[in-house]
């Protein structure tokens, strides 16, 4: 059979993921990945800078519900699409960064003097998902594997594989490639009957329930079921910054963002707030008074869903 780089087995990874654009600047670092990207008809859509380029793996991923995937070649290329890959972590978008490095010989740990070389898989991993360096060709599956994975679980956001140059474009013996559910989770996480059961008395039982949405229904595409439920319940909707346009602002139902007095109102007089793919952070949940605060005591009740429920001790059982 004839050898294969290791960027060939990567990209024929994410087409069998159903990855279908690619976005970053060419370079020769990476020729492997993204000559055969070209073969296996994945479009290389290419920006202005690599910044830019982790933008719009973050918005396909967000609006496909796919995973998004950006290239940055060593040293300059992955200093400068380190702020666009910050921002899709904190967006919470499902994106995956490939990045050449220099050989395993002169770096990891770097030697001194290495050109354009710095710690590109320490400094992604200080706020990414996860951040691996390859150091042979027989791990490119493996972490590779590992990646997607850790992509999948949890809280999209942003993973990263640093590849080695003589590993992205050098020829190898042919790799076993696995189908995505041979590796990871293919199916979505869902709660128990149970647990839907407990989440539904509690909201039928509430005198004034409510609903905070965040880009989780973006995700997974759940718009309507948003909609259906928040019209059942007759219960007002907030959302997170980045869940803006979830439910119409047409709506209402709809509480806009900017008006804070009016979220803060609605969240202080409800018994039961349905939180539904979103944290509970600073701007738009401090989790004590003044929001929150009118209400005794309120527990949260978690499920293994992206769902959760909070409600008044009065309410609970």
């Amino acid at each position: 059979m004839a050898e294969i780089s290791g960027g060939e087995v990567i990209a024929r990874m994410l087409q069998k993921e159903g990855v279908e654009k690619v976005f970053g600047i060419i370079d020769g670092t990476y020729f492997g990945f993204y000559s055969a990207l070209h073969r296996l008809n994945i479009e290389i859509v290419t920006p202005r800078h690599e910044s830019s380029a982790a933008h719009m793996a973050g918005a396909y991923a967000r609006l496909t519900g796919k995973l998004g995937v950006c290239m940055a070649s060593n040293g300059p290329g992955v200093a400068n699409i380190l702020p666009g890959l910050v921002v899709e972590q904190e967006e919470g978008n499902r994106v995956l960064a490939i990045t050449s490095a220099r050989r395993p010989s002169i770096m990891y740990p770097n030697r001194g003097g290495t050109y354009q070389c710095f710690d590109q898989s320490g400094v992604i991993g200080k706020f990414a998902k996860s951040s691996e360096a390859i150091s042979s060709f027989e791990r490119v599956p493996e972490l590779m594997r590992k990646a997607l994975r850790s992509s999948y679980e949890g809280r999209p956001g942003v993973v990263h594989l640093d590849v080695p140059e003589n590993i992205m474009n050098g020829k190898f013996k042919p790799v076993a490639i696995w189908a995505p559910h041979q590796y990871r989770h293919t199916d979505p996480l869902t709660p128990t009957v149970e647990q839907v059961a407990h989440a539904a008395q509690l909201l039928i039982a509430a005198e004034a329930p409510m609903i905070h949405a965040g880009s989780g229904i973006i995700h997974a595409n759940a718009f309507a079921a948003l909609r259906r439920v928040a019209e059942l319940l007759h219960a007002p909707v907030t959302t997170s910054w980045a869940a803006r346009g979830v439910l119409s602002e047409t709506s209402p139902l709809a509480v806009p963002m900017p008006h804070v007095k009016l979220n803060h109102k609605v969240r202080n007089d409800s018994d039961v707030a349905l939180i539904i793919g979103s944290r509970v952070g600073e701007t738009d949940w401090w989790g004590k008074p003044p929001i929150g605060g009118s209400r005794p005591s309120r527990r949260r009740f978690r499920s293994t869903s992206t769902a959760a429920c909070w409600a008044s001790t009065s309410q609970s059982t």
